[in-house]
């Protein structure tokens, strides 16, 4: 091995009566114009390889431009996604071509025949990217592998995973660190320098120079590979953080000024202005407070109602990724949401230092958690889902001060489902029951909660189907199938593990034998908003639900 492998904590720990072994657990390619992977949660590590067209590789909140030739490390327990290129129109764009690996790293113990899993986080380069020296025989590498283990030959299979260890130590040993002399990577590092040094006066001169670029082809380049100009985005971050310091903080409006790179305020102003439509001294007299939510994302589904925004609240772009996105930018201290609060600890360090007046917790979070919260603010705690969702609201508007804005959004709502029903086809009409269910791992389950319940069987009229479930909770195929339903819902958890046996099952002749399937009464559900109880959750729901069954639906 090279120099750089041996320099790899865990490698330097093994003894030389250890050994190494990966092995790939699955693997998948995914091809679109239009390609879009939402964040998932990777059970085990995972390679991510682009291999035609143009595509950024989402992490939790970090947005890479993937590069050919480079092959991308998600530790197990990240979430990642895929986005393909969308500044062109879809019939001028490449077909975007994304190979993902999901593998396993295990050493033997010393004395024994047991192989123990290590953490592959450790043999990851430092940024998560390990660079092979020609693109071209990646791909040919990385086609091989997936057309044997694919193979129902068991020899071809082992020849597949052989290839895969073949490749994984190639990258290991031999990646060189250095991708400087990558033109998007170049754009990406001073991107990230944008993101760390917005406060200061930087020039085109020194960006360019970040990226090893002449200052004209360098503007250029940034445009055409980003859709917008390098002082652009510079701009889009400054502003970005001007917000969470207006609200974040007592600076005067200099002071935020200067924090975020401007000299003069009233520049500033007007840059603000345009930029939000309103000026930074009504922005802050409109958004301003210092409360805070803690222990859930779906909290922010009873927020956004009532027009108001949390002086701190928990975020992640896969668990809550439209508040992320609407919400992110005005929320000046983000909770960590990852797996919906869990890391509390430090959550709670971050809110104690954060200082809020009151504090709006979710329902069922721990009595220890809630004797930490009293410590920082007075606490208010949320109904769980045995109370409507309407009561929630109104009884938060009270304590928010914001009742009037609770009662116009639940009329306009209600006017709004009043005559959906009216819309539904008369196809659609004729097939009234319905089965919703779950896939978690291996296991197919019935599932609904009271959102689900009111939408589908309350607002649409439909009929639920009641499967009397197995000894372990299971749902099989075969009580699918007798029970009959006209409608067919599932919702998928969005885990690598799941997802895997999804692409088994979907595929299999039992699962496209099913009536629901055949006849195109079968639909997939995203985690949310359908396994979220809230407003805009009801709202989305309903919304989705209208025109999955309107016929309307992509």
């Amino acid at each position: 091995m090279s120099n750089r492998s041996l320099h790899h904590p865990v490698l330097q720990e093994l003894g030389s009566d250890s050994g190494l072994m990966a092995r790939l657990r699955h693997m998948e390619i995914y091809n679109g114009r239009c390609l879009q992977l939402d964040q998932q949660l990777t059970v085990h590590p995972a390679l991510v390889l682009l291999l035609g067209g143009e595509a950024s590789l989402l992490q939790a909140e970090q947005t890479t431009r993937m590069v050919k030739g480079c092959v991308y490390g998600c530790p197990a327990g990240s979430t990642f996604g895929v986005q393909g290129d969308g500044q062109l129109a879809e019939h001028e764009r490449e077909q975007t071509v994304v190979a993902i690996l999901h593998f396993g790293l295990f050493v033997s113990l010393p004395g024994s025949d047991e192989w123990k899993e290590l953490d592959a986080a450790a043999v990851l380069p430092e940024n998560g990217v390990f660079t092979y020296g020609s693109p071209e025989r990646l791909q040919q590498i990385c086609r091989s592998v997936y057309r044997h283990v694919q193979d129902k030959d068991p020899l071809r299979k082992w020849r597949g995973q052989l290839d895969f260890q073949r490749l994984l130590y190639t990258l290991i040993a031999e990646s060189s660190p250095d991708t400087r002399h990558d033109k998007r990577q170049a754009l990406e590092r001073v991107k990230e320098y944008m993101n760390e040094h917005y406060d200061q006066d930087l020039s085109m001169d020194q960006l360019a120079e970040l990226a090893d670029l002449s200052p004209k082809y360098f503007v250029e380049v940034f445009k055409k590979t980003y859709g917008y100009s390098a002082m652009d985005y510079l701009g889009q971050v400054r502003m970005k953080k001007a917000k969470q310091l207006m609200l974040g903080s007592d600076s005067l409006l200099k002071e935020v000024a200067h924090s975020v790179g401007y000299k003069d305020e009233f520049y500033f102003s007007r840059k603000f202005k345009k930029a939000f439509g309103l000026s930074p001294s009504e922005y802050m007299r409109t958004h301003k407070n210092k409360v805070a939510m803690y222990g859930s994302t779906t909290l922010l589904g009873y927020a956004m109602p009532l027009q108001w925004t949390p002086y701190a609240a928990p975020l992640h772009p896969k668990w809550s990724q439209h508040y992320y996105n609407v919400l992110g930018p005005d929320i000046p201290v983000h909770l960590d949401a990852y797996r919906q609060n869990h890391n509390r600890t430090a959550n709670l360090e971050k809110l104690a230092a954060a200082r809020p007046e009151l504090i709006i917790c979710a329902s069922g979070v721990e009595a220890w958690e809630k004797e930490e919260l009293r410590r920082i603010a007075p606490l208010y705690e949320m109904p769980g889902q045995e109370t409507c969702w309407r009561r929630c609201l109104l009884d938060l508007a009270e304590v928010l001060n914001r009742k009037a804005e609770a009662v116009s959004w639940l009329a306009a709502y209600e006017r709004t489902i009043s005559g959906w029903l009216d819309q539904l086809p008369s196809h659609a009409r004729r097939k009234r029951r319905i089965l919703t269910a779950r896939l978690h791992r291996h296991e197919l389950a019935a599932y609904s909660h009271p959102g689900i319940r009111e939408v589908l069987y309350e607002y649409l009229e439909f009929e639920p189907v009641v499967v009397p479930e197995e000894a372990n909770n299971s749902l099989s195929i075969r009580q699918i199938e007798e029970s009959c339903p006209g409608h067919l819902l599932l919702l998928v958890r969005q885990d690598s593990e799941t997802l895997a046996y999804w692409r088994q099952l979907e595929s299999s002749p039992e699962w496209m034998a099913l009536d629901t399937v055949r006849s195109g009464t079968f639909r997939q559900l995203s985690s949310y908003p359908w396994r979220e109880y809230s407003p805009i959750a009801m709202e989305q729901m309903a919304e989705e639900a209208l025109r999955m069954f309107s016929g309307k639906y992509p």
